[in-house]
């Protein structure tokens, strides 16, 4: 298992490297807590090992299929953008991995992947690494305070995860010094809009609250790509046709464009 080389001296404990200081973990325990409760109320934190491996693919009655069915179509577009030419194992780097689907989908191929997140949970978060039969390396750590040195990874990918930022651009830009040269800086199933007024309107309709924005405009995206000389494109995931049709539906009720998801490529 492939670890990258840290910023300072930390700890592993039951597999999962620890980064997280003690002022950070308890100032950010709150919010973990309520995540937890969401995941639980949604039904989304599970126990069996089977689930989790499978995953991106779940069964169809699953209460979470159309989501899964996105994840599934935006982890086709990462393997062709991404490592379709890849002429050899990359240097991964997943922030907010989660339980590791994809960390685990990405060792599978052989790619040498770091999986990162704050969550630890043996369920729902990084400790469900024990379920998979690949190894990875986990580490607890913030991804707005990444603890490794620069240059490691020729992969980084915010994993449905970039709208929790508090600062999407500043955030954006710790990824970016953490790529070797002609790395590739990846956004993964965030909602986007072309709109603030669009994702506000979202955000105001959900009853939980999140670190962060909650969305991630295309805007703010084109702005820091040709800030940094990138070259970037974005490739749509759009599900099934009964989800896109009750998306379409939503946009008449409610006034406002639905989120688009899919992967954002920067290199």
């Amino acid at each position: 298992m492939w670890l990258p080389a840290f910023d300072g001296p930390y700890d592993e404990r039951g597999g999962i490297w620890r980064c997280l200081s003690d002022a950070r973990r308890s100032a950010i325990e709150p919010l973990l807590r309520h995540y937890r409760a969401v995941r639980e109320r949604e039904g989304r934190r599970r126990l069996d090992a089977a689930y989790y491996r499978a995953l991106p693919a779940v069964a169809a009655d699953d209460p979470h299929a159309a989501e899964w069915r996105i994840r599934r179509e935006s982890f086709a577009h990462l393997l062709r953008g991404c490592f379709a030419a890849a002429p050899q194992a990359c240097r991964v780097l997943d922030l907010g991995a989660g339980c590791g689907w994809l960390s685990h989908r990405l060792a599978a191929l052989g790619h040498r992947v770091v999986s990162v997140d704050v969550l630890d949970d043996e369920v729902d978060g990084l400790g469900a690494a024990k379920h998979y039969d690949v190894a990875f390396a986990a580490v607890q750590a913030d991804f707005e305070r990444l603890p490794f040195g620069p240059h490691q990874f020729d992969v980084v990918v915010f994993n449905g995860s970039l709208h929790y930022a508090s600062d999407v651009a500043a955030t954006l830009d710790g990824a970016r010094r953490m790529l070797a040269p002609a790395g590739t800086l990846v956004v993964m199933d965030s909602p986007m809009f072309r709109s603030s007024r669009d994702g506000d309107a979202m955000m105001a309709r959900r009853a939980d609250s999140v670190h962060g924005a909650g969305y991630v405009m295309y805007a703010e995206l084109a702005r820091f790509a040709a800030a940094h000389g990138m070259s970037a494109a974005f490739a749509p995931s759009r599900g099934p046709l009964a989800w896109r049709l009750r998306r379409a539906a939503a946009r008449l009720r409610l006034g406002r464009a639905p989120a688009a998801f899919g992967v954002w490529i920067a290199r």
